[in-house]
């Protein structure tokens, strides 16, 4: 069959009806609008000069995105648990899909963005020569709806780097084979017809033979480098992506009711709650927590050989 199916079609937004090449980006990152309705898996490699928008229908299996706190415990003398001192977060997505090919124009399609996929796994170098001369390491912007995405400008495609590709060919469920006859001539077959039309005949030859599987299972993990920042105002309680991200990480919610906005330079939370509610004592635990870091590190600076240990503030003692 020489054009997609209707199905597919409808998946790349009526933008793609047959084999062609893969596009390429020149003046922006912007994310196509089929991979923002989700309907495509879009990788742009930014590292390469003219990126080319790689693109698989989004038939994907599983999508895992893992947030992984790292944080650093104090144990205090007297205190039968530890202060943690929060050092970074970490946050990877692995995502699982398969590739099918319903003919043979599909199956060109596919397996040339996967060629492009797995190409643009290498860095960029200054010359052809030594391989000491690396430009850029590898960094892709990947989009899938609103699931994958940066929450800047709208929902661009996320950040990061790419470590680990799969690729696992399904032979089982059979491989669409096919032979290249009378390139570039009128009497062409439906192989040969569709690498002209999307120009590779010059550089497939005649009698080319290609296997290409029905089903290819890609598997691959983003290791998430966020373009905007992170975590909460002290002063305002406001998330501090602020307008040009305000929609962390799945680009909706994080907007806070400006009704219920705490006042400026104020925890709320400790000086205005009851004594005996649960946020007063938390407050207060997390008070006695700052005292007692800040008289072992006194303690620690001026030469002490006995540590001092501050109880931390009873909420009840108000009563």
């Amino acid at each position: 069959m020489p054009k997609f199916f209707q199905v597919e079609q409808a998946a790349y937004g009526g933008q793609k009806n047959t084999f062609r090449n893969v596009k390429f980006k020149k003046n922006d990152l912007d994310s196509s609008n089929a991979a923002e309705t989700g309907t495509i898996l879009e990788i742009i490699p930014i590292h390469i000069k003219r990126p080319p928008v790689i693109q698989f229908i989004a038939y994907l299996d599983q999508l895992q995105d893992k947030f992984n706190s790292k944080q650093t415990s104090e144990q205090p003398f007297g205190r039968t648990d530890p202060y943690y001192i929060w050092k970074s977060n970490d946050r990877s997505i692995t995502a699982n899909f398969t590739i099918p090919s319903s003919g043979i124009a599909n199956a060109l399609d596919n397996l040339n963005n996967l060629s492009w996929f797995l190409g643009s796994l290498y860095p960029t170098y200054k010359d052809t020569v030594t391989a000491t001369s690396l430009a850029a390491s590898p960094m892709f912007r990947v989009r899938f709806g609103n699931l994958i995405c940066s929450s800047t400008r709208d929902g661009q495609g996320l950040l990061g780097v790419i470590q680990s590709v799969s690729v696992t060919h399904d032979l089982k469920g059979g491989v669409i084979g096919f032979e290249t006859e009378n390139v570039g001539s009128s009497f062409a077959n439906e192989a040969a017809r569709l690498l002209k039309e999307a120009g590779f005949d010059n550089s497939i030859r005649e009698g080319k033979k290609l296997m290409i599987p029905k089903f290819i299972k890609v598997s691959f993990t983003l290791n998430v480098v966020h373009d905007h920042s992170l975590g909460w105002d002290f002063n305002t309680g406001n998330w501090r992506g602020g307008l040009s991200a305000p929609r962390f990480p799945y680009d909706f919610g994080l907007i806070r009711d400006t009704s219920d906005s705490p006042g400026s330079g104020i925890n709320e939370s400790a000086a205005g709650a009851p004594p005996s509610s649960r946020a007063s004592d938390e407050a207060a635990a997390a008070g006695g927590a700052l005292l007692e870091v800040s008289d072992l590190g006194t303690n620690r600076d001026a030469g002490a050989t006995k540590s001092t240990v501050t109880p931390p503030r009873n909420p009840m003692s108000n009563l």
